[in-house]
């Protein structure tokens, strides 16, 4: 059997038409897993809100992973990363040893509740290992793939996480890079939010100077991540060039995330501003907040 690190790079290769600065691609394709589902070392992680869901019909020897064993919601209706001892033991009780390569499937629409997952994996140190199945469940099953409701036995491990703080941003740092040309601020909320309509905030609009990719536009209507020659024109028509760091937020700091993954992807310098616009908007006025100019008839 080939090493499954020289696999991944070859489907890397393959994805993304270049060599990538992960180790592991952002995406693999279900053809990939379907190849290396019975690799040692791989552990598949169902990403759900509820067991049952997992438990009607999953990818074989798929673990559940609860969305907020991983992602804790504050009174303030934003989302934050959960303490370093919660995430070790969650870790732990899925079974990930230093050696194990982490792919994320999600079910249904539930895309960027995975890749929030994603983030705070690469937040625990476990990015470059980690990849989320592209089309999730649904297009395993739409290949007539196997599932199974057979819950696998999982025996605990015992990993040492190590965190990556560098993943996330908070205000200060974005306020600090407003004026930095080698910095894109990216809200990924969907158009009318950017445009300032909506929202029950104190201020509408968006950070001053952010570039609008809504984090719909990155992929189909199945939730199967567009072509790389497409996702490179969506990020530069926004205006990203190659080199820029990207910065991603939108409501409360997930759809955001699935914005930064594909930015991972295309070999960007990523990060999340965790806080996103529900943190930046009560902030007052040193914290910039613009809006469109109306279109003149």
């Amino acid at each position: 059997m080939r090493c499954m690190s020289a696999c991944l790079l070859a489907l890397a290769l393959v994805f993304s038409g270049s060599a990538q600065t992960r180790k592991n691609p952002a995406f693999v394709t279900t053809r990939w897993l379907a190849e290396h589902l019975h690799d040692p070392g791989l552990v598949v992680l169902h990403v759900a809100f509820a067991r049952p869901e997992y438990r009607l019909a999953h990818i074989p020897g798929a673990r559940f992973l609860w969305y907020d064993w991983l992602s804790v919601s504050t009174p303030d209706a934003s989302t934050e990363m959960p303490s370093l001892i919660q995430a070790d033991s969650v870790i732990d009780g899925l079974g990930i040893t230093d050696s194990s390569t982490i792919i994320l499937c999600f079910a249904g629409s539930n895309v960027s509740t995975t890749t929030r997952m994603f983030l705070a994996l690469s937040y625990f140190g476990l990015g470059d290992r980690t990849s989320i199945l592209d089309g999730g469940l649904e297009m395993w099953r739409s290949e007539k793939l196997p599932v199974t409701s057979e819950i696998p036995e999982v025996q605990r491990t015992n990993l040492s996480l190590h965190v990556h703080p560098s993943v996330i941003t908070d205000a200060e740092w974005v306020k600090a890079s407003l004026s930095n040309p080698d910095v894109a601020i990216v809200d990924a909320r969907d158009k009318r939010f950017f445009e300032g309509n909506g929202g029950s905030i104190s201020r509408t609009g968006h950070i001053k100077g952010a570039k609008s990719i809504p984090f719909s536009s990155v992929v189909d209507s199945t939730n199967h991540i567009k072509s790389r020659s497409a996702l490179e024109k969506t990020f530069a028509d926004a205006g990203i060039r190659k080199g820029m760091k990207v910065v991603t937020y939108c409501h409360v700091g997930q759809q955001a995330t699935l914005v930064y993954a594909v930015a991972q992807e295309l070999g960007y310098d990523a990060a999340v501003y965790d806080g996103s616009f529900q943190d930046w908007s009560p902030r007052g006025e040193d914290y910039p907040v613009e809006r469109p100019e109306p279109q003149k008839n």
